[in-house]
């Protein structure tokens, strides 16, 4: 039965990226998890050995370590601050605020937008209102087609009877005006 590689760095307090490198250093597999053999021999490998008592599920490991001779040093005095500045290569250019500036054009584009939709209603409005004028004026210029040509008609009457009534009017002169005396010259 295979155990898993994160139950194994569990189980004997061990960092996983350690026993992973060193598995892919000695070609142990560990997709399908850790067979029996490949435990044992990362075991040996970080000089760990296990004493387990007579049964094997869920009983105490208990842990002895290889190799009591150490050397334990102090821990070193490290800086408080540091600098990425010099693990860098390239630069990067960047906003001082990126989610200001998302919000600032939200609101901006609201308000194009807005304006936009304004705009449109007015010309529709516009359009709606010429059409009106159109249709009207159109309405009124049939209107006096018909009138002008009545108009036409009537004057043309009118004219003739004028026209008419006026060399009536003419002939009865010209009846009196030959009864009377010419002027005397002066």
């Amino acid at each position: 039965m295979n155990i898993s590689l994160t139950k194994f760095c569990k189980d004997y307090a061990l960092s996983k990226s350690t026993v992973y490198r060193r598995c892919q250093e000695l070609g142990i597999e560990t997709t399908r998890g850790l067979s029996t053999e490949d435990c044992a021999r990362l075991l040996h490998e970080f000089d760990l050995v296990t004493v387990q008592t007579g049964e094997e599920s869920e009983q105490p490991v208990v842990r002895v370590e290889m190799g009591n001779h150490q050397l334990v040093l102090s821990a070193p005095d490290l800086p408080q601050t540091y600098s990425l500045g010099a693990l860098r290569t390239g630069e990067s250019v960047q906003f001082e605020d990126p989610l200001a500036i998302a919000a600032q054009f939200l609101v901006i584009a609201d308000q194009v937008q807005a304006a936009m939709e304004s705009d449109i209603q007015q010309r529709e409005q516009k359009l709606a209102a010429t059409r009106q004028a159109k249709d009207t004026i159109a309405a009124k210029a049939q209107e006096l087609k018909l009138e002008q040509r009545l108009y036409k008609e009537r004057t043309h009457l009118i004219d003739t009877a004028q026209t008419h009534e006026t060399q009536g009017l003419q002939q009865s002169l010209t009846t009196l005006q030959s009864l009377g005396k010419p002027p005397a010259d002066a």
